[in-house]
């Protein structure tokens, strides 16, 4: 039998095919999770952002144990339930509850480190997790924590010394001042942690806080009163608006002891 002529794909009907491909492989983008997993976390991140409303908080930290559920060795979702667990540990009042959600944030970052250890999210909120729970048990029930948390804050450091707005360096250099020297502690090495930070994040209310009443209990008080002042007016990115003015307030009661 003799066949016709085989018809050629004009210009016009070889787009509509190539856009077919594309929407093809839109749909199996898709299907994949990539999309949805941004979209839930623009959704989680916003609502963190939103934290002064605990009830924004609480229904973020369900989403991300909702979605582990489902995809329990996923990086991104376990570094940021460690970071609210924490962030929500420090709204409750009673102590049971505060140190369930603090070993849960430890669990949950013990979990991200494993699965990417050369990033510096799983290992800071290990430490801020696991230091919150020795100040909370007290210095003869979680002196085997020290190691752990030093150890942790330095790894975050030398993988990123500008996480957290140079929380390292605070968290560091806190550390450092706070403890006896039996335990390792150093005020030298505490001030050097601290102004260090400093210039890494110029913005960091916290760290300028803390820095300002460590310079006025040295007797270097133009230094604390400059830093303290700076804290009243200064613009946190990385604080929302409760939180700011807890740190402006702080601050002012610093300065009224000062005079």
């Amino acid at each position: 039998m003799r066949r016709g002529p085989v018809e050629s794909k004009s210009p016009r009907s070889l787009i509509a095919f190539l856009d077919v491909v594309v929407l093809c492989g839109f749909i199996s983008s898709w299907s994949t999770g990539l999309p949805a997993q941004e979209n839930l976390l623009t959704r989680i991140e916003k609502l963190f952002a939103g934290r002064d409303e605990v009830e924004n908080l609480k229904e973020a930290i369900i989403l991300l144990e909702n979605s582990l559920a489902r995809d329990p060795s996923n990086y991104e979702m376990l570094w940021r339930l460690a970071k609210y667990k924490y962030y929500l540990s420090d709204r409750q009042k009673d102590e049971a509850g505060k140190l369930k959600l603090l070993k849960d944030g430890i669990e949950a970052a013990k979990k991200a480190v494993n699965l990417e250890s050369q990033r510096p999210e799983g290992h800071f909120w290990l430490a801020a997790n696991s230091g919150s729970r020795a100040e909370l048990e007290g210095p003869f029930k979680s002196l085997w924590l020290i190691k752990t948390i030093r150890g942790e804050f330095e790894w975050a450091l030398r993988l990123d010394p500008a996480y957290e707005n140079g929380g390292g360096y605070l968290a560091l250099g806190e550390m450092e001042i706070r403890l006896p020297r039996l335990l390792g502690g150093s005020d030298r090495r505490g001030l050097a942690l601290l102004e260090n930070g400093l210039k890494v994040g110029p913005t960091n209310s916290d760290l300028k806080l803390f820095l300002g009443e460590t310079y006025a209990r040295i007797g270097r008080k133009e230094d604390g009163k400059r830093l303290l002042e700076s804290v009243i007016n200064l613009a946190d990115p990385a604080r929302t608006a409760t939180e700011q003015e807890e740190l402006r307030s702080k601050a002012r009661r610093l300065l009224d002891n000062m005079r």
